[in-house]
């Protein structure tokens, strides 16, 4: 994930009437006029919404004959899918913004076989009622789950980040200490991009870490 892209995504959605917008269009394709209605709010700011959210990716959108021999409108549907996470406490920030592609996701085919073959004992909504619930239930597990990880991440950290400043005075080596411990990183290369700075000044501090304060990461 790009570091600008996120700050985009996060700028769009910060905004309410985008956010309901891209509710609306989740469910089904619509259009300015009957989103207007819907979200109480003038035709033209939600085509201005629409205009931003369309620059970026997010929707799309189609020109279709009106059904009453009117004029031409504009449909729009959703574009892209993805996941949005911001994690924030003490020795503890993450953000990522990762995109649900059908082609990632390992064992597709069986999501697919789940959804066409496990509802045929069941009335076709109550069929998939009844799924929806269970995908709700086991996402809870799986999230509860991540907040422990998450914890257990926090508690490593701050001991480690803890270790750091009470035995290393030198603040840039103390950043690309918190640096590696965090992302994992431990390229020269990869981290001087992180920092946006020449490769041999990283290679630098890892040296000056190894020799006099006898960091064993390298």
């Amino acid at each position: 994930m790009e570091k600008d892209e996120f700050e985009e995504i996060i700028k769009l959605l910060q905004n309410r009437t985008r956010r309901r917008i891209l509710q609306l269009l989740s469910r089904e394709e619509n259009y300015p006029l009957e989103m207007s209605r819907y979200l109480d709010t003038s035709q033209q700011s939600i085509s201005k919404h629409l205009k931003k959210l369309e620059d970026k990716g997010l929707v799309v959108s189609e020109r279709s004959e009106s059904e009453k021999g009117g004029p031409p409108t504009k449909t729009y549907t959703l574009n892209r899918e993805f996941s949005l996470r911001i994690d924030v406490g003490p020795q503890l920030f993450a953000t990522e913004l990762e995109d649900l592609r059908d082609e990632d996701i390992e064992d597709f085919q069986e999501i697919r076989e789940k959804l066409e073959g496990g509802i045929v004992e069941e009335s076709y909504l109550e069929g998939h009622r009844k799924m929806i619930k269970n995908i709700k239930k086991e996402i809870q597990r799986l999230e509860t789950k991540r907040k422990y990880l998450l914890k257990l991440k926090e508690k490593a950290l701050s001991s480690a980040c803890k270790h750091i400043h009470d035995n290393i005075d030198d603040y840039r080596k103390r950043e690309v200490l918190y640096h590696v411990l965090e992302s994992g990183e431990t390229d020269p290369k990869k981290i001087a991009k992180y920092f946006n700075v020449r490769e041999d000044e990283i290679k630098d501090i890892i040296y000056n870490l190894k020799k006099e304060n006898d960091v064993k990461i390298w």
